[in-house]
C-alpha cells in the first residue's frame, strides 16, 4: 500500500514540476513573439518617417512649404504628421508616426 502511494505522490510531483516548465516556456515564448511584433511595427514607423522626411525634402526643392503649415498623410495603422513652422529665415519641421494599435511613437525634429 505504502509503495502505491509513494508512486502515486511521486508522479503528482513529476507532472506538476513538468506543468511548470511547460507554462515558464510558453510564457518566454509569448514574450519573444511580442518583442518581435513590436520590433517590426518599430522598423514600419521609421519608415513612414523617412518617407515623410524624403517628401518634404522634395517640397523644399519645389519651393512650396511656405504655404504650408500641416501635412497629414492616411494610414489605417499609423497617424503620420508633419507640423511646419516658418522661423526667421529657416523652417522649423516636426515629423511625428505613431502607431494606432500599439504603444509605438517616433519624433524627430528637423531645422531647415
Amino acid at each position: 500500500m505504502k509503495k502505491k502511494a509513494f508512486t502515486l505522490f511521486s508522479t503528482l510531483i513529476l507532472i506538476f514540476i513538468f506543468s511548470i516548465l511547460i507554462i515558464k516556456i510558453l510564457e518566454v515564448k509569448s514574450i519573444n513573439s511580442i518583442n518581435i511584433l513590436n520590433q517590426y511595427r518599430y522598423i514600419q514607423a521609421k519608415n513612414h518617417l523617412l518617407f515623410l522626411e524624403e517628401y518634404l525634402n522634395s517640397l523644399e526643392a519645389l519651393k512650396t512649404l511656405e504655404s504650408i503649415d500641416k501635412i497629414q498623410i492616411e494610414n489605417e495603422d499609423y497617424d503620420i504628421f508633419a507640423f511646419i513652422k516658418k522661423k526667421e529665415n529657416n523652417y522649423q519641421i516636426e515629423l511625428i508616426v505613431e502607431d494606432l494599435d500599439f504603444n509605438i511613437r517616433v519624433y524627430k525634429k528637423i531645422i531647415k
